[in-house]
């Protein structure tokens, strides 16, 4: 592994040439959605114990994420980003049309897929992991924000993106779904349509029904092209201090750690990405601000993510360096950021949500693409209680709310609400 492998394929080439990506574009977006890692984790757990069951588990991600990886490059696909346990990927029409590229990797993938559909476990049983694909085509904005002294963020925004998150809310494990454009473009078989809440008309591709054979990558002389060397110093700007410091002191970032950490989830809407011209302005002035908020109080911005319902980031106390006081430090960043976003007048909501528990920390990924980031339920939950939240309103966990209850006044609510 090198530090190149943080960035995307066609950021490194790029960055190795001297060129900048436009922030406007046409192509292909294309999601991957792994399910099945939470209970593969409670098996090895219950079965390895915790410290054995969590290497045994980064071994699975890493065999996982390598044959999915490789499906996308192999297509001339470069991976954007990771949230969880799946990744957005991009397919520049540049050299080429990129759906048909898209529509080959997604069926390349579900393919891939079939290894793991029956692990075994140490104690014999077996459990299994399944893959769901959406892709959109069209215009995107590849925006790159960010403070360069903490690090750059590459991300994906606009309607194409948008509908791409319409589409996996519709998709169900081992499908590919395709929104109208792709479909246009492809004219293929699908087995049925499906129309999300806005009346998006999306359809479901029976990979098995699809050649793959008809789809081609000449054309697109990216395609297959290792990584470049990129200077360290260039490096630096795109990737988190803690990954710089533990790459350079030899630690090896692929042992997974399990370690408490506070996980913090802000979504924020406001933001025109395809109309507004000043859209990368204010979304890098947003981010950059935010990176520095959470490094006073000892946490690191992990994931930005933008989808149909907003946009989103992640935040964690405790990944980077660990504090007896991560609850505390994640509740009083958050409140400096909220009203730090009370000056941005085109911000139309702000919700937050937060909890605390045992995440499994370290990078994941393959060996040409990978992120450093901490999983675990509670992420998902901090996540949950992100999207339950009222305009402006940080709810907290109960496992958050005992840490903090001394320091902060904690409303009860009922769950869910």
């Amino acid at each position: 592994m090198t530090l190149n492998s943080y960035l995307p394929q066609d950021r490194q080439r790029a960055l190795a040439c001297g060129e900048i990506l436009p922030d406007r574009a046409l192509g292909s977006a294309l999601f991957a959605d792994i399910s099945g890692f939470t209970p593969l984790t409670e098996a090895l757990r219950e079965t390895l114990g915790a410290r054995r069951g969590v290497e045994e588990l980064s071994k699975h991600l890493g065999s996982v994420y390598n044959a999915l990886i490789a499906q996308i490059e192999k297509f001339g696909g470069s991976v954007i980003g990771f949230a969880g346990d799946a990744i957005t990927c991009w397919f520049d029409d540049t050299h080429g049309p990129a759906a048909p590229r898209a529509m080959g990797s997604g069926i390349a993938l579900q393919a891939a897929m079939f290894s793991f559909t029956a692990i075994t476990l140490p104690n014999g049983s077996t459990t299994a992991l399944t893959l769901k694909v959406t892709i959109a085509s069209g215009p995107a904005r590849r925006f790159v924000v960010g403070d360069p002294t903490i690090n750059y963020l590459d991300t994906l925004a606009g309607a194409t993106v948008a509908r791409l998150a319409m589409a996996e809310h519709l998709a169900k494990p081992g499908e590919i779904i395709i929104d109208q454009e792709t479909m246009s473009i492809l004219q293929l078989p699908a087995s049925e349509s499906r129309s999300a809440e806005t009346g998006e008309c999306f359809f479901v591709i029976d990979p098995a029904a699809v050649p793959i054979e008809q789809y081609s990558i000449q054309g697109d002389p990216a395609a297959g092209r290792l990584p470049v060397q990129l200077d360290a110093n260039l490096l630096k700007q795109w990737i988190l201090p803690t990954v710089v410091e533990r790459e350079s002191t030899g630690h090896a970032l692929f042992l997974t750690e399990l370690r408490p950490t506070t996980a913090l989830f802000v979504r924020f809407m406001g933001i025109d990405y395809d109309n507004d011209v000043e859209a990368r302005e204010k979304l890098d002035r947003l981010i950059s601000q935010t990176q520095r908020v959470l490094e006073r109080h000892g946490g690191i911005l992990l994931e930005l993510t933008i989808g149909d319902k907003g946009s989103y980031f992640y935040g964690s106390f405790g990944a980077s360096h660990v504090h007896e006081d991560d609850a505390r430090r994640a509740v009083r960043a958050s409140l400096e950021l909220r009203q730090f976003f009370e000056d941005f007048a085109f911000l139309d909501s702000i919700q937050f949500g937060l909890s605390s528990g045992t995440m499994r920390v370290g990078a994941y990924g393959g060996k040409t693409r990978q992120s450093f980031g901490a999983l675990g339920d509670d992420v998902n939950l901090a996540a949950r209680l992100m999207t339950i939240a009222a305009q402006g309103e940080i709810l907290i966990s109960g496992r958050v709310r005992k840490t903090v209850a001394e320091e902060f006044m904690v409303e009860a609510r009922p769950p869910w609400q």
